[in-house]
């Protein structure tokens, strides 16, 4: 379709087209669907912008045709009252079709401004989230390093400490490769325990440190080896580390247990 004809269509509507452009358009238009349809749409529009500018008839305009028929005398005639071309009513209706387009422009344009600032807004709440994540996972970092820190300085100062002693745990059956030592003051009832050479606890089991004073021994927490084997476990303050004779590890269900209950893997006398 020409696009010079559908620009003419609008025109078409209004009337306002003369000369060798009415005689092109009205040439093509019964041989074109679509040149049809888009008139059909631009006669709608300025068939209701004529509905918008009807006026009633004048209250004047009865007496008078009645008058010229003779059945009342005619009126006086009143002063011309200047009155704005006729000819200019198409160009209004023109004026708002051009209105009209202009809002569709607007529209479209306030439109794509809208997408593309959701657009935007999605992009910084995907950028927020993700460097809310990576802080997330820095300060996780940064416990666990603050944690390592802590254990480190509190084991070189149990070691330095001159009443504090040391016992060599040796790996039994179930661990042969095993070894581990504890670091202990019996004053102050510290204690630390560093294994290596363990493999990783079975599926729903956990390593678990005793102390064995003279009687039965003392829960002194739990821990999991890393991926090379080895664990540093701080030991609770049990009264028993006073007294301790042995320490041992056993594997025991996951949360530990008051009394061993699985195979021991190490275990050294002091």
């Amino acid at each position: 379709m020409d696009e010079r004809l559908m620009e003419m269509a609008p025109l078409y509507a209004l009337g306002a087209l003369d000369g060798d452009e009415l005689g092109d358009f009205a040439r093509s238009l019964p041989a074109s669907p679509e040149l049809q349809a888009e008139l059909a749409g631009f006669e709608a529009v300025v068939g209701r912008l004529a509905l918008l500018h009807a006026t009633a008839p004048s209250q004047r305009l009865r007496p008078r045709t009645l008058g010229a028929a003779g059945f009342f005398p005619a009126p006086t005639p009143a002063p011309a009252v200047r009155r704005e071309p006729a000819s200019r009513a198409p160009w209004l209706a023109w004026a708002a079709v051009l209105a009209a387009v202009a809002f569709g422009a607007l529209f479209a344009w306030e439109r794509a401004r809208l997408v593309d600032a959701r657009r935007q807004a999605a992009e910084l709440k995907q950028e927020r989230d993700t460097l809310a994540a990576e802080i997330t996972q820095a300060r996780l970092q940064l416990a666990a390093v603050q944690e390592q820190l802590g254990r480190e300085v509190a084991f070189r100062e149990l070691v330095a400490h001159r009443e504090s002693k040391q016992a060599l745990l040796a790996g039994l059956a179930p661990a042969p490769a095993a070894v581990a030592r504890v670091v202990w003051n019996p004053g102050t009832r510290e204690a630390v325990l560093l294994a290596a050479g363990l493999a990783p606890a079975p599926e729903g089991k956990v390593y678990e440190a005793w102390v064995i004073a003279g009687g039965a021994p003392v829960p002194a927490g739990t821990f999991q080896v890393d991926a090379d084997g080895k664990a540093v476990l701080r030991l609770p303050t049990v009264e028993e580390t006073r007294s301790v004779k042995t320490f041992a590890v056993t594997i025991e269900p996951a949360g530990g247990t008051a009394a061993p209950t699985g195979p021991m893997v190490l275990a050294g006398a002091v």
